[in-house]
């Protein structure tokens, strides 16, 4: 499982740079996080395309996309790309405007609901 989530991160950075070439800036994939409890005690700093992802919303999303129950990994990878992709324009969006310490509240709902993280958190610090 492992080398699966190894191999799958390498690949996903691979794919964010080639599509960063153009109008993005590669820096926004390479973005890290600080996920923090509620005495702002970091609980991990990862980067955005190395938080785990719910199973069941990558399960959803695939037969939304793609009318796959049982994604393979091509429709399981496009899901997780799209996932993350979207993720990282609204946390680039908020610290473009300032805000690196977002309370998880104020993180809309479909993007919060789709990590796998710790139910202690209570902010997330974009490095």
């Amino acid at each position: 499982m492992l080398y699966f989530s190894l191999s799958l991160s390498y690949w996903l950075l691979l794919f964010f740079n080639e599509q960063c070439k153009g109008d993005r800036d590669v820096s926004s994939v390479k973005m890290k996080i600080c996920v923090l409890d509620c005495n702002k005690k970091a609980i991990f700093e990862k980067r955005v395309i190395d938080i785990p992802l719910k199973e069941e919303i990558v399960i959803t999303k695939s037969i939304e996309w793609f009318n796959d129950p049982e994604p393979c990994m091509i429709h399981r990878s496009a899901v997780m790309k799209r996932l993350y992709f979207e993720l990282l324009e609204y946390l680039e969006s908020q610290k473009n405007n300032g805000n690196r310490l977002l309370a998880l509240e104020t993180i809309p709902a479909p993007l919060l609901d789709m990590l796998d993280i710790d139910t202690k958190a209570a902010f997330i610090d974009i490095k």
